[in-house]
């Protein structure tokens, strides 16, 4: 499965994951649409993006924090298309065996993803 979709974000998918028993700790980032952006009101988001690279540039996050933290399981889902004001935009999940890895990991993706991903979004004030 891939990390980019046109789909709701199942956070049931990430909670079945089974925690390794060496593991201590579990962190989530939830990115949700707020009702409003740069001050005014809107109805939703729109994301966009080159799908083939920011999908290889998100393994590749992955795979970079697999390597640099002691992760069991790392979970990623951006939304794209139309993302209303409340729903998820973005999930990032990490099982480690200390907290301070997952947590160190979980910022490292989404700082990056949101960084470097060839994402975009375009607000909608349509309220």
């Amino acid at each position: 499965m891939g990390h980019l979709t046109h789909e709701s974000i199942d956070l049931a998918e990430w909670h079945q994951v089974a925690v390794d028993v060496q593991d201590g700790a579990a962190v989530e980032f939830l990115g949700i649409v707020r009702g409003e952006e740069d001050g005014r009101p809107i109805a939703h988001l729109d994301y966009e993006a080159y799908e083939p690279m920011a999908e290889r540039l998100i393994a590749r996050l992955v795979h970079d924090a697999k390597q640099r933290w002691d992760l069991h399981t790392v979970y990623v889902r951006h939304r794209l298309g139309r993302v209303n004001v409340g729903e998820l935009a973005v999930a990032i999940g990490v099982h480690a065996p200390h907290r301070e890895q997952a947590f160190d990991a979980c910022r490292f993706l989404i700082d990056a993803i949101k960084q470097d991903a060839p994402i975009w979004k375009t607000s909608v004030d349509d309220v």
